[in-house]
């Protein structure tokens, strides 16, 4: 069963993790105006905050901010069901993707359709939270998102990230202990 319910609104300066029963799905977009294109990035995370999969991912096209948002959580959804996530929390830092997915109507706005999509996918879930939180707790999806202007095509990397972001997922793992 899928329930949009916001998990929390954190203003802490690091990632959270998710209760025990579920897995935490962060994700993040980015434009590259220069390169007129744009890069998603996902990282799947357990209640340790131990990495389940992560991925970058370039979009060959220069999105609004708004659309590879919600492309990147269509994304994000679709790599967690692919990698056998069914519980979870969605985390990311764009509130108009957020409230657009706890809406109950279909949205009237250009990213209308990239929001129902997403919609669609997360009726696969048994469960799914959804979650805003500010760039600092999103910090791992974002250097993700923003790995992918260097890069042809999808990477992925199961229970594990790129080597140069371990320095990220370590001021994460800090912040569980504050």
């Amino acid at each position: 069963m899928t329930t949009p319910v916001q998990q929390n609104r954190s203003t802490r300066l690091h990632w959270r993790p998710p209760p025990s029963e579920l897995f935490k799905i962060n994700f993040d977009g980015a434009v590259f105006t220069h390169e007129k294109k744009s890069g998603i990035g996902v990282v799947i995370r357990d209640h340790q905050g131990s990495i389940i999969a992560s991925c970058s991912k370039p979009v060959h096209q220069e999105l609004g901010s708004e659309d590879v948002e919600a492309t990147a959580a269509a994304w994000a959804l679709f790599f967690a069901l692919e990698v056998g996530v069914k519980r979870a929390v969605l985390e990311g830092d764009s509130l108009s993707v957020i409230k657009g997915l706890m809406e109950k109507e279909r949205l009237l706005t250009p990213m209308g359709l990239l929001i129902e999509e997403d919609k669609q996918l997360s009726q696969h879930f048994e469960e799914l939270h959804y979650s805003h939180v500010k760039r600092d707790c999103n910090v791992l999806a974002h250097n993700l998102a923003r790995h992918a202007a260097g890069i042809p095509d999808l990477l992925v990397w199961m229970e594990d990230i790129p080597s140069h972001f371990h320095d990220v997922l370590q001021a994460d793992l800090l912040g569980l202990s504050e």
